[in-house]
């Protein structure tokens, strides 16, 4: 009797908090939990940005198929879809030039330690790109933490990517190097929601120079019911620290003014 409560109890726990196939609660910032062995997630990711200099609209669509291998560790596969929209001047005349870029991705995941029953948790993130004018690889520290309902999470994001594009009468690569620090806070509130904020530094160098940087901050929201979740973010930046627009304290060259990303999941 004491047996069939102790597992009632922890089954009604488990479903009342929607833990079951939650593995994450931000959108932008990875936190090191993975799937248990055999378990496989479909995830469908849209971010939307908009906001620069000049008339700008890009749609990132992204579905991962993800699976645990066990061992602490977890892959994944992505068909991605890259849609943007931007003004071009010709002779004075501006029109918009849209551009669609279809690429590949595969992630590997590996968690060392654990938010919960370690002093900190912690993970390593490879992630491999391949595009028809793009390559590139991104690599990430993860380190979580998670006491009561607050559950903290930062990453450190390296990524260098090579694109090939159009000069001196050829095509050729050309190599850039991109570095994040993101970190994400997030308060349980109870029946599976949860409530915070996402900030983000990305920071590109190229030509050999820090040439462009800046700083977004947003909400979060995250909802998770069993074998489904469901996280929305919208960050907005909040100031440029590098290549700022002339007149401006925001870089709206290399980056958009808002960005919002909605990530949809479902345990198969």
């Amino acid at each position: 009797m004491i047996k069939i409560t102790v597992i009632s109890l922890t089954v009604l726990l488990f479903s009342s908090t929607g833990l079951f196939a939650q593995d994450r609660i931000f959108t932008y910032v990875y936190q090191s939990l993975v799937l248990n062995k055999g378990e496989k997630e479909l995830e469908v990711w849209t971010t939307y940005r908009t906001g620069r200099d000049y008339y700008y609209r890009r749609l990132d669509a992204r579905t991962e198929f993800e699976v645990g291998l066990g061992r602490k560790i977890q892959t994944s596969f992505y068909l991605n879809l890259t849609s943007q929209s931007s003004e071009i001047v010709d002779d004075t005349i501006p029109s918009i030039e849209s551009e669609t870029e279809f690429s590949f991705s595969n992630e590997w995941k590996i968690k060392l330690s654990d938010p919960v029953a370690n002093v900190l948790g912690s993970g390593l993130y490879a992630e491999l790109t391949i595009g028809t004018t793009e390559l590139e690889l991104e690599a990430k520290v993860i380190l979580d933490k998670k006491i009561g309902r607050v559950t903290q999470a930062l990453n450190l994001v390296f990524e260098p990517e090579w694109k090939w594009k159009p000069g001196n009468n050829e095509i050729k690569p050309v190599m850039e190097y991109k570095f994040e620090f993101n970190y994400g806070i997030g308060i349980s509130l109870g029946k599976g929601f949860t409530i915070g904020a996402e900030i983000r530094n990305p920071n590109l160098y190229e030509n050999k120079s820090w040439a462009n940087s800046a700083l977004y901050a947003g909400p979060t929201l995250s909802w998770a019911r069993h074998d489904f979740w469901i996280n929305v973010t919208f960050m907005p930046q909040i100031t440029g620290l590098r290549g700022m627009s002339p007149d401006r304290n925001l870089n709206l060259n290399e980056y958009e003014r808002y960005q919002a990303r909605v990530i949809f999941s479902y345990l198969l």
